[in-house]
C-alpha cells in the first residue's frame, strides 16, 4: 500500500519542513509513500478533481481560497469523506468552526516531528477501523457491511434500521444493546435508547442533538447527554 499525501501551505518552507518530517517518519515505518506540495488552495482543488489523496496537511490561512473553503469543496462539492485532513495554523481558535469538516488533527505552528507523527499514527488507526465489518442476520441469511459505511442505527418498533452513507437502508431484528456491543469500540455513540451514531459522520453536535453529514438531525436523550459529551471529548482527544 502506498500512502498519498498532499501538503498545502503558501509558506514553502513550511511545506518543505513537513515533507522532511514525513520522509523520516514513513521511511522509519517502512511505508511506501508519495508526497505532493501545493502553494495555494486553488492548485490543490484543481488537482483533487483529477486524483485522490489519503492525507492532506492543509494550512487554514491560505490567501484567496482559505483552508476552510478548500475543506468545504472537498467534503460538500467533491463529496469526499475518505481523505483525512490535518489542519495547520498559527492560531488556536478554529476548533468548532472546523469540526464540520471532520479533521484528523489540528496542528499549531511551530510544528514538530512528534505532532506530525501523531497524524500518521491516527491515520493507520482509522484505516484499520475502516476494515472492521458489522454482521447481522436478516431472515435466514447473514450479511456484512463495513463499519466505515454506516451512518447510524435506529430502532423502529421491533426492527433496527441501518443507514449507510450511500443512502441505502436495511433492517433486521436485534436489540440496540447487542448492536452497541458490536460497534462501541469503533467510535459509535449510543445517543438515545433507539439511536446509535457513527462519530466519523457527525457534522455538528449540540447539547441535545447531532447533525449527520446527510443533514439528518438526531436527538440526544436527556439521560445520556453528560456521558455523550464526555465520550465525544475523549474521541476528539484521541483517547478512545
Amino acid at each position: 500500500m502506498t500512502i498519498r499525501i498532499a501538503i498545502c501551505d503558501d509558506e514553502l518552507y513550511i511545506c518543505s519542513q513537513i515533507e522532511s518530517m514525513l520522509i523520516d517518519i514513513l521511511q522509519h515505518m517502512a511505508v511506501k509513500f508519495e508526497i505532493e506540495i501545493f502553494g495555494s488552495g486553488e492548485k490543490l482543488c484543481k488537482e483533487l478533481e483529477q486524483q485522490d489523496f489519503d492525507i492532506i496537511f492543509l494550512d487554514i490561512e491560505l490567501p484567496n481560497i482559505s483552508g476552510i473553503e478548500v475543506s468545504n469543496y472537498i467534503r460538500n462539492c467533491l463529496k469526499n469523506e475518505i481523505v483525512q485532513i490535518a489542519y495547520i495554523s498559527a492560531k488556536k481558535g478554529y476548533a468548532m468552526e472546523l469540526f464540520e469538516f471532520r479533521p484528523i488533527n489540528f496542528l499549531v505552528k511551530p510544528l514538530d516531528k512528534e505532532k506530525v507523527a501523531k497524524v500518521i499514527d491516527k491515520y493507520f488507526v482509522i484505516t484499520e477501523q475502516n476494515n472492521h465489518m458489522f454482521e447481522y442476520k436478516r431472515r435466514t441469511e447473514y450479511y456484512k457491511i463495513p463499519m466505515s459505511k454506516i451512518l447510524y442505527f435506529e430502532r423502529v418498533n421491533r426492527k433496527i434500521k441501518i443507514y449507510t452513507k450511500d443512502g441505502n437502508i436495511d433492517e433486521f431484528y436485534d436489540s440496540m444493546e447487542n448492536v452497541y456491543v458490536a460497534v462501541k469500540n469503533q467510535k459509535f455513540l449510543f445517543i438515545h435508547k433507539s439511536i446509535i451514531v457513527n462519530y466519523q459522520f457527525i457534522k455538528r453536535i449540540a447539547y441535545d442533538e447531532v447533525v449527520m453529514i446527510d443533514d439528518t438531525i438526531l436527538p440526544i436523550s436527556q439521560s445520556r447527554r453528560k456521558a455523550i459529551k464526555m465520550m465525544y471529548m475523549k474521541i476528539r482527544k484521541g483517547e478512545v
